[in-house]
């Protein structure tokens, strides 16, 4: 199928325009677009790989990956869309990176999202992202992976396909499943909330997936432009594809903006509870000298 056929300039603007609303299509638009188009879920989602790969920002790999996030449906049909792309930071160790597929989770994470059916993927997930995918709630049976074989026709496969025998939740004792609904219900001393960035974080710590460590943590930032992101912690049974609450609040900016750029940032709050083994203020710090070298972070520790 030729992606110009199935994605036409006017459907293009449109999936532009509220994806740099809000990083993502709603169920209702996926559905309007897929009846115009007349195209099946992996066949659009497919399609709309390269506008989110042009979203990536890559200065160390100068190789560009797009992902496509499936929500769970709804009554009228297909879920909400997602976007996706790979972003990586100068200065930082590969492991500050954000792989697509983990966006593209990461951004249906923040809009509320209980689940994905399937995700697409402009290159083959990797490993580290493979892992990361068994974390997932499926709101039926096990996560699709859409990818796009020589003649641009989607595969579809599941999650096991790619990683049978997968190390996850249930090994270390965990029943629940990241995107399951949250709500640790901590607050803030009296007056510490008089600050709307300081509410967003807690609330992101709030809803922040953290089983393994019980380090809770949300990140909120405040752009030159008045604008604010926050960002949850999202932990794996494996540890390390884990996303650190920066690295969340960042992608969400990075990927609602018209431009692929880390955003110009006045303000940055961390709220966490680190009275165990774990703490996100020192990776925090170091992330935050990266991207807004005169930012003092602001850290509050949960009571």
């Amino acid at each position: 199928m030729d992606k110009s056929d199935l994605l036409p300039p006017a459907i293009i603007a449109k999936i532009i325009q509220e994806l740099s609303a809000v990083g993502h299509l709603s169920a209702k638009t996926t559905r309007e677009i897929a009846q115009e188009t007349q195209a099946t879920l992996p066949s659009l989602m497919v399609g709309m790989l390269p506008l989110a790969a042009a979203r990536a920002s890559v200065p160390v790999s100068q190789f560009a990956v797009g992902a496509i996030a499936l929500g769970a449906p709804t009554a009228e049909g297909p879920g909400a869309l997602y976007l996706g792309a790979n972003i990586e930071f100068c200065g930082q160790p590969l492991s500050a990176s954000i792989h697509a597929e983990q966006a593209a989770v990461n951004s249906a994470v923040l809009a509320g999202e209980r689940g994905l059916q399937a995700i697409a993927s402009s290159a083959a997930p990797c490993g580290y992202c493979r892992q990361f995918l068994t974390e997932l709630a499926t709101p039926a049976g096990p996560l699709d992976i859409v990818l796009e074989d020589e003649a641009g026709e989607p595969v579809v496969q599941t999650i096991e396909h790619y990683l049978p025998h997968a190390f996850g939740p249930a090994a270390l004792g965990n029943r629940h499943r990241l995107m399951a609904p949250l709500d640790h219900g901590r607050t803030l001393p009296a007056g510490a909330t008089d600050d709307p960035l300081v509410t967003q974080a807690l609330g992101a710590a709030n809803t922040s997936y953290a089983p393994y460590s019980g380090n809770i943590a949300g990140v909120a930032i405040e752009t030159d432009r008045g604008a604010h992101y926050a960002g949850r912690h999202l932990e794996n049974a494996a540890f390390n594809p884990s996303i650190s609450p920066l690295q969340s609040a960042l992608a969400h900016a990075m990927l609602t903006a018209t431009a692929p750029r880390a955003p110009t940032i006045r303000r940055a709050v961390l709220v966490e509870d680190a009275t165990g083994q774990c703490s996100q203020k020192h990776a925090t710090e170091t992330l935050l000298r990266t991207v807004a070298p005169e930012v003092r972070l602001i850290y509050l520790p949960l009571p």
